[in-house]
């Protein structure tokens, strides 16, 4: 789900018999005009120049060179979108390498659901900037916090841990390919995918995160963009690794070896596991939107025996959420042109369709559930609460994108009842969940740092709010509040 490169047109040697032929036809159509005029042309130069580019061996030595040219052109691509070498991997962990004693709890990579403890928000009266941190690279997925750590991964392929508090840098792990995954932090280990829509032969990577080492990695044959997610069903634990047209890979988080894979579609969105399920949506290959279709499909925990598979109207390319008996799945399009976002569910068990809604944008980013509710953001930056009894929209408000496009997805405070979306331009906006009324629309000022286009989720830390922008900053945002009414919640 990103930017490719071109491949730069060239003029080969083959090129000159089709435009030799071309010439002599001119020369022909020449003669003939200069006869009319009584003037006399002569076709010896371009005849004899085809005469020998015919000649077998210079047919064949045009041949071979452009297969040398074309052969350097697609093994220089091929090089250029591999991952780095594993003994480059692991001579840089032995160089980066620092122990720790925190103890870095897991950060739950199963589907959470909200249920507020609020029925009115705080209000915000005003927004500090705590600490901002500046890596050089830009980050296309939001922070992971665990123990007073966060860990962020930017397209420089490097994983950065910094202090909650006050942003300083404490150690790095090395990846060399753009890391754009969400991370995942489990058994004392740190998970990151790496690789935009081009790369090919992705990994993952596991580190030890009481060492600082490189503790191994698993190779798909795609790009690894979404987050790998380690499920639990019967005492056995999988990592659930999705490899773009490689599909999708159940391995171990430990040995990190395979279990199962199976062909599910186009993957760029993390699975769901959900009482020994896994859900994915699939999408759309780039080139292509005829071939490919969008599937939601649901697979057994243990041997990833498809149990039910549906089509959807547009690419799901993030995971999807349970609401009660519900597994829905948000879609639109990223490299084709459209109007429309879609929310389709299912009966987790049957597969049997219930629910579906139409937005007028594309949905490509992560959703939050809130009380049976979905809250989920569009390309173009408008943010809605919906609601699944009532089967529409509860509110849905504008963050005047300006035409600029955003994955990031809408946020949730659950301690302050609050939603919390950081727009692509256009700074952070803080929502009353209830009614969807902007209760405050912060930019930094120029001493703060230009507010940059933002791709992923605010991560909400007790007190503090944690951004990630396109240009490589990492901010720590503290709000001071004032109750909106009297009455105790």
């Amino acid at each position: 789900m990103t930017t490719t490169n071109e491949l730069v047109p060239m003029i080969l040697p083959t090129v000159m018999i089709p435009l030799t032929l071309v010439s002599v036809g001119f020369s022909v159509v020449a003669t003939f005009i200069a006869g009319l005029f009584g003037v006399q042309l002569k076709l010896e130069g371009p005849r004899k120049l085809l005469e020998v580019l015919l000649n077998p061996k210079v047919l064949a030595s045009a041949f071979v060179l452009n297969a040398l040219i074309f052969g350097g052109v697609y093994g220089w691509r091929w090089w250029s979108n591999y991952p780095r070498l594993i003994n480059t991997i692991e001579s840089e962990s032995q160089l980066r390498a620092q122990g720790s004693d925190i103890p870095y709890s897991d950060v739950p990579t199963v589907h959470v659901s909200f249920s507020s403890l609020k029925t009115q928000p705080e209000i915000p009266l005003e927004l500090e900037q705590v600490w901002r941190t500046q890596t050089g690279k830009g980050f296309f997925r939001g922070a992971l916090v665990t123990d007073g750590r966060v860990f962020i991964g930017n397209t420089d392929g490097i994983l950065r841990e910094l202090e909650l508090n006050t942003g300083k840098e404490i150690r790095s792990f090395y990846i060399g390919t753009p890391s754009n995954s969400e991370l995942t932090v489990w058994n004392h280990s740190i998970y990151a995918g790496e690789g935009v829509h081009d790369t090919h032969h992705a990994r993952v990577y596991r580190f030890d995160l009481r060492t600082g080492h490189y503790q191994g990695s698993y190779q798909t044959l795609g790009h690894t963009e979404a987050q790998s997610v380690v499920g639990h069903f019967d005492d056995e634990h999988t990592l659930f690794v999705v490899g773009g047209l490689d599909s999708l890979h159940a391995i171990d988080p430990v040995s990190m070896e395979l279990k199962w894979k199976v062909d599910v579609g186009h993957t760029d969105g993390a699975v769901l596991v959900d009482q020994g399920t896994v859900f994915i949506g699939s999408g759309r290959e780039k080139h292509d939107d005829k071939k490919y279709k969008s599937y939601a499909t649901a697979l057994e925990f243990k041997t990833g025996k498809i149990l039910w598979q549906r089509e959807l109207a547009a690419s799901s390319w993030m995971r999807p959420v349970r609401v009660k008996e519900n597994i829905c799945f948000v879609s639109g399009e990223v490299y084709f042109p459209t109007e429309r976002g879609h929310i389709t569910c299912f009966d987790r068990t049957s597969g049997d369709h219930t629910i579906a809604m139409n937005a007028p944008d594309p949905i490509v980013s992560t959703t939050k559930v809130i009380d049976n509710t979905i809250i989920y953001a569009t390309l173009h930056g408008s943010v809605c609460r919906f609601d699944l009894d009532q089967r529409r929209n509860l509110w849905c408000s504008n963050t005047e994108s300006n035409g600029a496009k955003s994955m990031a997805g809408a946020s949730y405070d659950p301690k302050r009842h609050l939603v919390i979306y950081p727009s692509a331009k256009n700074g952070l906006f803080v929502f009353d969940p209830n009614d969807g009324k902007v209760l405050m629309h912060w930019k930094p000022s120029p001493e703060q740092g230009e507010w940059k286009i933002t791709l992923g989720d605010v991560t909400v830390s007790d007190d503090l709010w944690i951004v990630t922008d396109d240009d490589g900053s990492v901010r720590a945002l503290k709000a001071q509040f004032r109750q909106k009414t009297a009455q105790k919640e």
